[in-house]
């Protein structure tokens, strides 16, 4: 996000809220799309689209065994998270300073439907209030007994969320799952894409693209940048990874804020390919 777009700290800039959408479903099993768009859920007792009718709470309850229902301060119903719930972090440590208990209330799911292989998935991102604990990412089975397959925490930094175009095929056996985590005060936004490759039974961490845009009063100028990530045709099982960095440097008058001439633009790239020998993804030269 462009530092000049300014909030308070603890404010969800405008470019990572995960806007409430009402979408019909209209990803069936046999398809295998390019993008699977990402669904959102505010009723846990709604029905999952798995195989025997269960329910979304009895799907989290894997997660979180000591999931219950409680009526919060604003007067409303929903379900928290009881007892300590340690969840694996995707890469190294996960941020865990903005967790005052272990009774997190779950806002929201972001949820796609994979098909990997010939076998059916559900992904699902899970959203607690304020942000709070952890950001649990998680793959379901969508056949069978809906079995949890893994579940990983993608929160490196104090906010996490997930964009509208959750998942991103690969090839035939992977997705890319793409889940973001930042913060934001009055004069810096640090923000990371967290790009998760998820297979039949695992989700693994590829890398990040980060972006650290700022107000650089000292040398009168603002510093913006926004990150883009795309897949696109490659040799091997899967597709090659792009993320771009749009940086845009602004000069600005005294006050730190007005736009003084032109900006100057760059754009840098990276690429992750997939790598047989390690049968992971690793970072190369464009």
């Amino acid at each position: 996000m462009p530092a000049w777009s300014a909030c308070d700290d603890g404010d969800r800039p405008i470019g990572f809220v995960i806007r409430a959408i009402v979408l019909a479903l209209a990803v069936v099993w046999g398809a295998a799309p390019a993008a699977a768009r990402g669904m959102q859920v505010f009723d846990l007792d709604t029905r999952a689209p798995v195989t025997p009718d269960k329910t979304w709470a009895d799907l989290l309850r894997q997660i979180f065994p000591d999931l219950r229902q409680e009526t919060g301060k604003d007067g409303k119903i929903g379900y928290v998270v009881g007892g300590q719930t340690d969840l694996r972090p995707i890469s190294k440590d996960s941020f865990t300073d903005d967790c005052p208990d272990f009774s997190p209330r779950i806002e929201y799911l972001n949820y796609a439907l994979l098909e990997i292989g010939d076998k059916m998935r559900v992904v699902v991102g899970v959203t607690t209030e304020g942000d709070a604990c952890f950001g649990a990412l998680a793959l379901f089975d969508g056949k069978g007994d809906a079995k949890l397959l893994d579940v990983a925490n993608i929160q490196q930094d104090m906010h996490y969320g997930y964009p509208d175009d959750l998942a991103r095929r690969l090839g035939a056996d992977g997705w890319l799952v793409v889940a973001n985590s930042f913060h934001t005060n009055t004069s810096n936004s640090a923000d990371n894409d967290v790009l998760v490759l998820a297979t039949a039974d695992k989700l693994s961490f590829i890398d990040n693209v980060g972006t650290d845009s700022e107000w650089d009063c000292e040398h009168h100028r603002g510093i913006g940048e926004d990150s883009y990530v795309v897949v696109t045709p490659d040799y091997g099982p899967f597709d090659r990874i792009t993320g771009y960095v749009k940086r845009t440097v602004q000069p600005v008058a005294e006050d730190c804020r007005t736009p003084q001439g032109k900006p100057a633009i760059t754009i840098t790239r990276t690429d992750w390919r997939w790598n047989a020998a390690k049968k992971a993804y690793r970072k190369v030269s464009p």
